[in-house]
């Protein structure tokens, strides 16, 4: 099961990627009562404004 790293709005880089990405809202499953987080990020690129998903474990902080 993913962990979630970094919290929503929160500035990172995403490996072999020289821009900055805006991290918009993480990926959620809803099984039953529980909620599964998939690891998956939605980002927004601070320059172009290109929205994209990236896995949360290929980001570091900007």
């Amino acid at each position: 099961m993913a962990i979630q790293k970094f919290n929503d709005r929160v500035r990172v880089r995403v490996k072999n990627d020289s821009d900055v990405w805006i991290i918009l809202s993480h990926e959620k499953i809803q099984k039953g009562a529980t909620i599964k987080i998939t690891g998956k990020v939605k980002c927004r690129n601070e320059q172009t404004g290109e929205v994209k998903f990236f896995n949360e474990k290929n980001c570091e902080l900007a």
